[in-house]
């Protein structure tokens, strides 16, 4: 084994500085990190700014006619300043039943009126706010109306309907369920799981998140992989590389070099996005203290989930998506040790995009995608191309004890270290050959060739 990894060090060591020192590495880095960083800092706030619906804290509305053409049950409609709406509680209305001359003619007489119709359709009841021509009110206040009409026109229709005032209040007093386990409430009933739902919606949630990071890694850096490992084949250095270093520590020093490369860059990204929503909060807070930012809300709630995930297994979780970033690349090498020009790549590389498809539709026709895994797919842990897809976030639920996490992780490992030294017999069974690309059945069989000689 040691031989094997004769050269290991240097190639890792010369690969990854050269990385690092790339001219286009260092922009790409930069410049994308500066942008997953100014993103979500400045529309954030720019959204609260000159975005969305402002909360409504006054209204110039002293009075409203209402016209009611329903031809139902009339009621008082100064019931709608009982509301605790403290913007429309200090409304007049008035009642002008259906006749639509008389409200126009109380609504001219005071600019600060408006007239409510409400009319009842096929499609249900519509109502109007029409303002006379001469007013001192703004669209804004007969919006903001509108608005409390609707949040309270559950309670229109319910008075409508002929109910008292006790039977009002009992339709409108909370309930506060309480859920027992069996027939009979015995006092010692197991507590239910407050993430219970949560865990459910996630698990259909993270397999999807999962295999998108995991396609964009493969997508982006698996070309640069493959391009690596072709290097020496087209420079015309192979055949000293081959005398000084061993093809297995070759492949597995550039690809580890790569794979840590990429694992850099891609975290200082994820950073500069977590920094940018970091700071897009604080100043939309800045703008708004009360804020009612549906994103804000979601970072603010995710300090409740505390108990949801354990460190243990969200960093298992981590590393069996960079061991499979890993696994990837390590099949990428095989497309680079097979090619024998450049031009051969681009079939080469199917491979692991024809894998990851696969192991996709795979484990999406047995329903683990979406979180309904029975017991009897247990295998899918197991199997380095499948688990890549679901264990991550089985392990993050606690869907599976640890230590089969562990477990899922050492064979991913065990399988990557495989490809590799699969790799590196590849290319230099390859090193010599100058023709087409060669079938699989071909590769097989010089391989048994190869395994004969030694």
């Amino acid at each position: 084994m040691k031989q094997n990894l004769n050269g290991f060090r240097e190639v890792f060591s010369f690969t990854l500085t050269q990385q690092l020192r790339s001219k286009g590495y260092k922009v790409i880095t930069v410049l994308l990190a500066l942008l997953f960083f100014l993103l979500p800092a400045c529309i954030m706030p720019a959204v609260e700014k000159f975005g969305g619906e402002k909360e409504v804290t006054s209204t110039d509305i002293t009075s409203v006619y209402v016209v009611d053409l329903t031809q139902e049950t009339a009621f008082d409609w100064n019931i709608l300043n009982m509301t605790g709406n403290e913007v429309f509680q200090n409304i007049a209305y008035t009642d002008c039943g259906s006749d639509l001359s008389a409200a126009q003619e109380l609504l001219e007489a005071d600019p600060y009126g408006v007239m409510l119709t409400l009319k009842k359709e096929e499609s249900g009841y519509m109502s109007y706010v029409l303002l006379p021509e001469e007013t001192k009110l703004s669209g804004k206040d007969t919006d903001a109306f509108e608005r409390f009409l609707n949040d309270n026109f559950q309670l229109i229709l319910l008075t409508k309907s002929g109910l008292s005032q006790e039977q009002l209040a009992e339709i409108y007093t909370p309930t506060y369920p309480s859920v027992h386990k069996g027939l009979e409430n015995t006092g010692d009933e197991e507590e239910e799981d407050p993430f219970a739902t949560i865990r459910q919606v996630l698990s259909f949630v993270l397999p999807y998140l999962n295999i998108m990071i995991l396609y964009f890694l493969v997508l982006y850096y698996g070309q640069n992989v493959a391009n690596n490992v072709i290097m020496e084949k087209t420079s015309k250095l192979m055949d000293t590389f081959l005398v000084a270093i061993r093809p297995s520590a070759m492949i597995f020093g550039k690809v580890l070099a790569i794979v840590l490369s990429s694992i850099l860059q891609f975290s200082i990204w994820i950073i500069a996005l977590i920094g940018g929503f970091a700071a897009g909060t604080s100043f939309v807070r800045m703008i708004n203290p009360q804020t009612d930012m549906l994103l804000i809300r979601f970072f603010d709630s995710i300090g409740e989930f505390s108990g949801l995930f354990s460190i243990p297994g969200a960093v298992i979780a981590i590393l069996m998506i960079f061991g499979a970033f890993f696994l990837y690349c390590a099949i990428a090498s095989i497309g680079g040790s097979l090619a024998s020009k450049p031009e051969d790549l681009s079939s080469t590389n199917m491979l692991f995009t024809m894998i990851l498809i696969i192991s996709f539709f795979c484990t999406l026709s047995t329903g683990a995608m979406t979180g309904d895994m029975s017991a009897g797919l247990s295998w899918l842990d197991l199997v380095p191309f499948t688990a890549v897809l679901v264990t991550p976030s089985r392990i993050l639920l606690g869907m599976i004890t640890l230590t089969e996490g562990l477990l899922s992780l050492a064979i991913l490992l065990i399988v990557t270290f495989v490809f590799i030294w699969l790799a590196g017999k590849i290319y230099k069974m390859m090193s010599l050959y100058k023709g087409n690309l060669l079938k699989p059945a071909e590769i097989v069989a010089m391989l048994k060739d190869t395994r004969k000689e030694t």
